[in-house]
């Protein structure tokens, strides 16, 4: 059985292809100018490549994602929570609470055996997200990742109060007209980012095991921060970037397992966990 997950984000479309054995191939298509059904195609044409597989081998298709709607060609859509619990418990067994971080949103999901049980979200303003981050770092004059370096150097404990990003911008540029170090200015960034995120955390029950996938996963400031404020270790997948597309993969190739052994003439009905109701 061969299926596809396609995890439509605001900055990039990633694609998994799984098969009985495993991962056939992963593929990450920066979005461009083009619309959420032309780069998925892309995506997925890479993927096959890689996979050395046609289209029509793919049996089934989930989509997930800000842009999962716009992906006709998917034969069904899955919630974000419910595809990043299943591919982080896939990769990470042990993992009790997921943080999911990327460019406009930033998603705290508690989970069990693969499934969402408690779910925050973030994503109606930039406070929480990547774009908190890219706001910040113009000032200093620095992309996210060089300030995510920078602030693993601060020595001097500096707070930054706003959770808007317009004011937050405001007091970085205050700080720094009163000659406060870029590294230190870095870290109260990442700390104030930090303490936002771990009120999500709390809000899901975070009990033990946290992990952390999407593309922010890479900056080693906001790692460190949130592993602060949390007091505790942060599992990170090898690639944190298509966890959900690996989710949404897993998905698809229960639903479509499911289609095959349920007989003609029932009455069940899967759910969003791919389990089937009578």
């Amino acid at each position: 059985m061969i299926t596809a997950g396609i995890d439509v984000g605001a900055e990039n479309t990633k694609i998994i292809i799984l098969s009985d054995s495993g991962i056939l191939s992963d593929t990450v298509v920066y979005q461009g100018r083009g619309d959420a059904q032309s780069n998925a195609l892309r995506g997925l044409g890479k993927a096959t490549q890689v996979a050395d597989i046609v289209r029509s081998d793919i049996e089934y298709v989930v989509a997930t994602g800000i842009g999962s709607k716009y992906i006709s060609f998917a034969d069904e859509q899955a919630t974000e929570s419910s595809c990043c619990a299943r591919g982080v418990t896939w990769l990470l067994p042990s993992t009790d609470t997921v943080i999911d971080m990327g460019a406009d949103k930033c998603l705290v999901v508690k989970c069990k055996h693969g499934r969402p049980l408690s779910t925050v979200r973030n994503d109606r303003c930039a406070a929480g997200t990547g774009r908190f981050l890219e706001i910040a770092a113009k000032p200093l004059g620095l992309d996210v990742g060089e300030m995510g370096q920078l602030a693993l150097k601060s020595r001097e404990d500096v707070d930054i109060e706003s959770t808007c990003a317009v004011f937050a911008e405001s007091e970085i540029i205050s700080l720094i007209h009163s000659k406060r170090r870029p590294e230190d200015i870095s870290w109260a960034v990442f700390k104030g980012l930090a303490r936002r995120i771990y009120t999500m955390i709390l809000k899901v029950g975070f009990e033990r095991d946290l992990a952390m996938v999407g593309g922010l996963t890479k900056n080693v400031g906001m790692v460190k921060a949130i592993e602060e404020q949390a007091g505790c270790h942060i599992l990170i997948p090898e690639e944190p970037i298509v966890v959900g597309a690996l989710g949404a993969a897993l998905i698809a190739a229960e639903k479509n397992k499911a289609s095959f052994e349920t007989p003609i003439g029932s009455s069940g009905k899967l759910d969003d966990s791919g389990a089937s109701q009578q």
